[in-house]
């Protein structure tokens, strides 16, 4: 609220308003006053609707002077409530306060009729500018109209407070002194007036009155009960009503617009007892104020006990919380730890990982060796040693898999009947050389039979390692010796001793946990393969134990079934059946590099002919030795990550891609899936290759579209049997569909014809030309059946256009001339060339069966621009002519 002044009337205003909002808790009041200056009150207008206020209660200073201010709030679409006086503009919203026409016209006639009709009347005006001085003179001036003996014979304006008044006063008696009654628009200015009369010693022959009447000491009220004052007319204030008239604006509740306050003229007869109701009505406030002050001590007082018991709350969980984070504390030391064992884990798997690459090209080429007829004796011995280390190698890489397997319950067992003291003196010979070397004795107490049912590699994987540990904890010249025996009726037991450092008491309780290894000992273990004997011993149903003393020795003890529960015994393994070898026998092979996309345009014919593979790896060695292998057999180029073996998919559209799973840029699984849902590309079978055993990556290689799998290291007769067979599948569907007899044309309303969707998704990447062209029914959603309906869209609408050809085809389709060539090629058998004129071909069939047109009609209607030509490429195509019977 914006007062425009201060003075007496306008603080009991002010404490109306404040009493009026104890009983609203949402309601904030803040007044200011503007002490009578024009721009003051204006710049608080100006702050009030910076700061956003909900609405606005003003008391303008003058008429016109605040009114663009009041404008401004007003299009900010602020509320604004006139209260006691009103401005020169209508944009307001609503008004409350006393009539102050009424209030003149009322007091004109109390004059007339206290001078029996007959006397001369002064005025005292308040602001000139002001809405209620400018209202009361004229009511006053109006009312005595009708009194003929009263005349007004001189009035003067004021401020409105006392001190002018009795200036106003002074300048009047210098003027006249004629005059029977004064009146002042408020008591303050009849006081100041009263004083300059008895100052000039006119007594009580001339009377005043003034407007207000407050209650208040030295108030209207009191000087008309004194007989200072004749009269005086209660102006209300009523903040009660105020504050409910803005409530009612920002709640949606119904109001006036303008609203006028009634009230009542005070004399000498009732002065008495409205002072008596103020009074009285004074107490109540400050009783209802006293009240209040009291809640508010009750509620400072409940505020503090709030936070007394937020305070205790807040100490308790503290302690709570403290207790907590130390639980937390520890559990996250242990899960530290067991993170820190999991990184190793994932370290040592991803170095598995790469092991297998370097593995792949040592391995396979071993083999090729050894299978090489001119190879002698002598060197078959020393590769086969290479190839037994090789195994060892794959087998210390397959361990971290398989602990990795087998601490998330992923461990497979393959049972099969095994003579295990026979097998048990076959891999202790792998040590043999080993022991020569160090000058170690190497004892093997094993009968002479004992066959079991159970996993032959998981037990060969327990020997390896408690041997390979005994191996790295004996000095030289020691001993070490290995124990086969039965342990009753469904149990053996496989003992592994050596004469080493031995163990002390405190940590063997820790030799079987993942990465520890033993203080003190000269060794460059990883800390896997005790883990692992652990993890399999227990996984199988049995379990292992170890003794030691320090400078005595080690001694490891495994009992494991001799039948695994649970699982169906098998005979033997299953053993993959031979595999032709095929190699790279043709030295006249052609290899392209990765910036290569086509044949040598001068090379053979028939190398030109060889069916297209992309390989795609990013090791060089495994790049170039697949592209070895291939040559000579298949077309090859190469690329060296999944990016750039997509782009040159896309461009050179190659019969099969053998690609690498983990590689920069852009891995295999992410290049399949690009592969696999691009137009162009998507008919190409995809062999992915893996370093990793884990069943994860392959389920996602195969979500992502492979057709087949093949893991490091790979063997060279699989490689080649899965890409011929691959290859081959794809003739066979090509030949199988092209085969088919043409679908007859459809009814009428169709000129198309029908065309029966293929069943499986390979069919449609062999769909036959003669199907292109008549479909019926639509197509199952998946890259290839938008490419064949694409395809017959293109077709059907520019067929009878004698300027059809492959450019205009590759550019409808949005390939280039070489892909649309690979991709039809790949899929129907046919050149474009060939596959626009079977195409116009069939058409011709359709419109001859039907009938109506004649041969050279028929002709220019699906493209051809000479019947001659056509009548030679038709009899070619059916073996008859257009116009012969049954044609």
């Amino acid at each position: 609220m914006s007062q425009c002044s201060i003075d007496i009337w306008r603080d009991k205003l002010n404490e109306e308003l404040l009493l009026s909002t104890y009983i609203y808790d949402n309601v904030e009041l803040r007044i200011e006053s503007a002490g009578d200056d024009d721009s003051r009150q204006i710049e608080q207008i100006d702050r009030f609707v910076a700061a956003g206020v909900d609405l606005l209660i003003v008391a303008p200073n003058q008429v016109s002077t605040i009114t663009p201010a009041l404008d401004r709030a007003y299009d900010a679409g602020i509320p604004i409530i006139l209260f006691d006086r009103k401005t020169d503009s209508d944009r307001y919203t609503a008004f409350i306060g006393a009539d102050n026409y009424a209030i003149g016209r009322i007091m004109g006639r109390f004059v007339a009729t206290d001078l029996g009709g007959r006397g001369r009347v002064v005025e005292l005006l308040g602001l000139e500018t002001s809405s209620p001085a400018i209202d009361r003179h004229r009511g006053f001036v109006d009312a005595l109209a009708r009194y003929p003996g009263i005349s007004l014979v001189d009035s003067e304006t004021t401020d409105w407070t006392e001190a002018e008044g009795e200036r106003a006063m002074e300048r009047l008696l210098q003027r006249t002194r004629d005059f029977d009654f004064v009146f002042a628009h408020n008591d303050r200015m009849a006081d100041g007036a009263l004083r300059a009369l008895r100052r000039h010693g006119i007594g009580p022959e001339v009377h005043l009155a003034g407007i207000d009447a407050l209650p208040v000491p030295g108030g209207g009220l009191e000087k008309v009960r004194d007989g200072e004052l004749t009269a005086s007319y209660i102006y209300p204030t009523r903040g009660d009503l105020v504050i409910q008239l803005a409530l009612n604006i920002l709640q949606g509740h119904p109001y006036e617009r303008e609203t006028f306050l009634q009230s009542a003229i005070v004399t000498a007869d009732n002065a008495e007892v409205m002072l008596l109701q103020a009074d009285e009505m004074r107490q109540q406030s400050s009783r209802l104020s006293e009240l209040h002050a009291q809640v508010n001590r009750y509620l400072l007082q409940a505020r503090h006990q709030q936070v007394f018991l937020v305070l205790c709350a807040l100490i308790i969980l503290l302690l709570v919380a403290f207790m907590v984070f130390a639980r937390r504390m520890w559990r996250m030391k242990r899960r530290v730890i067991e993170e820190t064992t999991q990184a190793k884990l994932r370290f040592f798997t991803s170095v598995s990982h790469e092991f297998r690459t370097p593995l792949t090209l040592i391995a396979d080429p071993v083999d090729r060796l050894i299978a090489d007829p001119q190879a002698t004796d002598n060197q078959r011995h020393l590769l086969t040693l290479v190839r037994k280390n090789v195994a060892i190698m794959l087998r210390l890489v397959g361990q971290v898999l398989d602990l990795r397997k087998a601490q998330n319950g992923r461990v497979q067992f393959i049972c099969s009947r095994l003579d295990l003291a026979q097998a048990l003196r076959e891999w202790t010979e792998t040590f043999i050389p080993a022991c020569e070397r160090r000058r170690l004795t190497l004892e093997v107490d094993v009968p002479n039979h004992l066959t079991v049912i159970t996993d032959r590699d998981k037990v060969e994987s327990i020997c390896y390692n408690l041997l390979s540990n005994a191996l790295k904890h004996t000095p030289d010249g020691g001993q070490i010796a290995i124990g086969l025996r039965p342990n009753g009726l469904d149990k053996f037991t496989l003992t592994v001793a050596d004469t080493g450092h031995g163990i002390a008491r405190e940590q063997l309780r820790h030799v079987f946990e993942r990465f520890y290894q033993v203080a003190g000992a000269d060794n460059v273990g990883t800390g896997i393969g005790l883990a692992l004997v652990k993890h399999f011993a227990e996984a199988m149903g049995g379990g292992v134990t170890v003794s030691s003393e320090l400078g005595q020795g080690t001694t490891f003890e495994v009992n494991l079934p001799t039948t695994m529960e649970g699982e169906k015994p098998e005979r033997d393994r299953p053993i993959e059946p031979p595999v032709p070898v095929i190699g790279p026998n043709n030295p006249g092979a052609v290899y392209v590099d990765s910036h290569s996309t086509a044949p040598d345009s001068h090379g053979d014919a028939d190398l030109a002919d060889l069916p297209e593979v992309l390989v795609v790896d990013d090791n060089e060695d495994i790049r170039q030795y697949i592209a070895y292998l291939l040559s000579g057999l298949y077309h090859v180029t190469c690329a060296a990550d999944g990016r750039q073996g997509l782009d040159i998919a896309e461009q050179t559209v190659p019969d099969l891609i053998v690609c690498d799973v983990m590689m920069p840029v852009m891995d295999g699984t992410e290049m399949c899936r690009r592969i696999k849902q691009t137009t162009v590309t998507s008919h190409i079978p995809l062999l992915m290759l893996t370093a990793s055993t884990l069943e994860e990556q392959r389920l996602r290689g195969y979500d992502c579209g492979a057709d087949g799998y093949l893991t490091k290291p790979f063997s060279t007769d699989i490689l080649l049997a899965r890409i011929r067979n691959l290859l081959e599948n794809r003739r066979i569907l090509r030949d199988i569909f092209s085969q088919m007899e043409p679908t007859p044309p459809a009814q009428s309303a169709q000129p198309a014809g029908g065309w029966q969707a293929p069943k499986t998704t390979e069919a449609v990447q062999s769909t036959p030309v003669d199907t292109l062209i008549t479909p019926s029914q639509p197509l199952p959603p998946n890259p290839e059946d938008a490419f064949v309906a694409l395809l017959r869209d293109r077709l059907n609408h520019k067929l009878s256009d004698p300027d059809l050809n492959v450019e205009t085809l590759s550019a409808d389709m949005g390939m280039s001339r070489v892909q649309l060539y690979r991709k039809l090629k790949a899929l129907t058998g046919h050149t474009p060339v060939e596959l626009i004129r079977i195409t116009r071909l069939q058409r011709a069939r359709q419109l001859m069966k039907r009938g109506g047109m004649t041969v050279s009609e028929v002709a220019y209607e699906v493209g051809f621009s000479s019947p001659s030509y056509f009548i030679k490429c038709y009899k070619e195509q059916f073996g008859m002519t257009p116009n012969a019977k049954g044609s």
